[in-house]
């Protein structure tokens, strides 16, 4: 599968060079594998009320603050461009052994509670398997 090739080849580069280029790629070539859902979303990184997640394909900033009028959380969503992920989160997964380890872990969740007739299934099992390898 092309995709997990791609996504292999990145975290090598990242692992011999974690610079803000190459981590920007991991993240850019996890993202088809990606779950749908804002509960399923792989979370990056979250910083002052905003959390930077994959869902779906797409990068999310999602933001959740206190409302004004009284105890009630408001929550905002926006895609981005892989770019605009700030410099504290590509610093934050420049461990790429820890978030792979994280990856590992939420995907493999994922694949248990998932439908079995689910389109991502059979990509996410395979970048597992690769991962273990």
């Amino acid at each position: 599968m092309d995709e997990v090739r791609a996504f292999l080849e990145a975290v090598k580069a990242a692992r011999m060079d974690p610079s803000p280029e190459n981590i920007l790629s991991i993240v850019e070539k996890l993202s088809p594998f990606s779950p749908p859902g804002l509960e399923w979303g792989i979370e990056l990184f979250s910083l002052a009320g905003v959390t930077y997640m994959l869902e779906d394909g797409r990068l999310l900033m999602v933001r959740v603050s206190r409302d004004e009028f009284g105890p009630f959380m408001q929550t905002s969503v926006a895609e981005i461009p892989v770019g605009s992920l700030p410099q504290q989160a590509i610093q934050h997964l420049s461990d790429i052994d820890g978030f792979l380890g994280r990856i590992r872990r939420h995907l493999s969740s994922w694949l248990m509670r998932s439908p079995e007739n689910h389109p991502k299934r059979a990509p996410v099992a395979t970048l597992l398997k690769a991962l273990e390898e």
